[in-house]
């Protein structure tokens, strides 16, 4: 139980520590136990031991092992309507397994966390050893109200920063687009369930405004604008010129000019806070951004299906995970040299990982759905045109391999780039995570009324803790 939790917590914290101590706890059988010979295991030494599993590095035999013998006997001690935990009584272990097993590391962004172990937590909870005992630095009536007092109190917070958004987006005139999504809630509550702290703000609302404009221009670029005017909309912002407008249909126009107007107005405020320009930074990582979707487009309207290698490195800055992390990254209060940002740049590993695992979530649950709206081109697709002698589930199979492995190797840089200030790799890092949830059980920012999304985002934004 202390093992895994140590080695959890200190990994989180950016020491590289060996996941070899978890053999001490495994036998023959591939089984874990406080001690040799014990015959009964409690619950929450096997939760402990499977939370820990999730911090993997590439490689780590020990680490998947653990999480699958955790994972059954978790699962297993759920369908026994009598099982106890040897080492605790505690108000809600059973929740507390159900949130764990269903929202595992990847996918339980900070703020759901911790409403969930507010809502489990058990301030009478009694210990065994011995004899019953009581802990009171660690379960203490005093704790839990100032938990709610504080999650509530930042909550309101977060509800004002949204009405500012909404107001940004009404006025920008992007209420008038027909063709895209409006999912300033559920965008907000992106940046808002891991960079929930007040100093924050900053950070969060340009990381929403760059969200949502993702959203736009890739509705955009993926079937509404011909590629005529998608070539003029990328020539307008490569040039910076607003003598294209006229050129442009009136719902391009006002999504040139919202996009014209907040990159101006957060390029500025990024001068005031970096210290020194930014607009060219930030006009370059955007033309890179269009020159994605402008492939995309182009693959689409010659119905070209690339190979996987190919699809994968257009795509993954496609996803435009990228855009918005380099970009929010200016904001988190830290003031980033050239050599900082380009540890997390388009050309470092941890960025590129970001990406791949945001694609290949997305791919995995939307993929069936773009393929009846006659599009072409996604890693499953790409996959099956590389190997034609396997079948869809095999490929499906290997893009989860794929992307599983690559979460693991993203665990290891986030721990391992401690040269970039901590609130850059939480950035990075949690962005890939939200990725993982909000495509849990489909796409979750088209059908997000429909999805248990709906739910989170009204759990971190809207309900208050009792």
């Amino acid at each position: 139980d202390d093992t895994a939790m140590g080695l959890r917590i200190l990994r989180l914290h950016g020491y590289n520590v060996s996941s070899d101590v978890l053999k001490t706890f495994r036998d023959e059988n591939g089984e874990f136990f406080c001690f040799l010979g014990q015959t009964q295991r409690g619950v929450t030494d096997m939760l402990n031991v499977n939370r820990c599993s999730h911090v993997a590095f590439p490689g780590e035999t020990i680490m998947e092992e653990a999480k699958t013998c955790t994972e059954r006997y978790l699962r297993n001690a759920l369908e026994d309507v009598g099982a106890f935990d040897k080492w605790a009584l505690k108000k809600n272990i059973r929740g507390e397994v159900e949130y764990a097993l269903k929202y595992p590391w990847h996918r339980s962004m900070p703020r759901l966390e911790a409403r969930s172990y507010i809502e489990h937590y058990g301030p009478n909870d009694l210990w065994i050893g011995k004899s019953m005992f009581m802990m009171p630095y660690i379960s203490n009536e005093k704790y839990l109200e100032l938990a709610k007092l504080d999650f509530n109190h930042v909550q309101s917070l977060h509800q004002k920063e949204l009405r500012d958004l909404r107001s940004w987006w009404t006025s920008s005139g992007f209420s008038e687009l027909k063709f895209t999504r409006d999912r300033v809630a559920e965008i907000y509550f992106a940046p808002a369930s891991f960079m929930f702290e007040p100093h924050f703000a900053s950070c969060r609302a340009v990381y929403t405004k760059f969200s949502i404009l993702t959203v736009i221009l890739d509705d955009l670029y993926d079937g509404h604008g011909t590629l005529d005017n998608l070539q003029l909309f990328s020539q307008a912002v490569k040039r910076w010129d607003l003598s294209l407008v006229d050129r442009m249909p009136e719902d391009m126009k006002i999504c040139f000019m919202g996009f014209y107007n907040t990159v101006n107005e957060i390029a500025e405020e990024g001068r005031k806070r970096q210290g020194r320009e930014v607009l060219g930074y930030i006009r370059n990582i955007w033309e890179i951004q269009l020159a994605a979707y402008t492939k995309e487009a182009e693959w689409s309207a010659a119905r070209y299906v690339p190979s996987f290698d190919e699809y994968i490195e257009n795509a993954s800055v496609s996803i435009s995970l990228g855009t918005v992390v380099l970009i929010s990254a200016l904001f988190t209060g830290e003031i980033l040299t050239d050599d900082v940002l380009s540890k997390i740049g388009r050309g470092s590993r941890f960025l590129q990982l970001m990406g791949l695992t945001g694609r290949l979530v997305n791919d995995t649950k939307t993929y069936e759905a773009e393929r009846g709206q006659r599009e072409v081109a996604s890693a499953v697709q790409c996959y099956m045109k590389d190997h034609p002698e396997i079948s869809e589930e095999e490929a499906l199979k290997h893009v989860y391999t794929v992307m599983e492995n690559a979460l693991d190797e993203l665990n290891r840089e986030f721990v391992n780039n401690r040269d970039v200030p901590d609130s850059c790799r939480r950035l990075v890092f949690d962005s890939a995570r939200i990725s993982q949830l909000f495509c849990m059980e489909g796409d979750g920012l088209t059908f997000s009324g429909e999805m248990e999304i709906k739910e989170h985002v009204k759990n971190c934004l809207f309900q208050q803790v009792a």
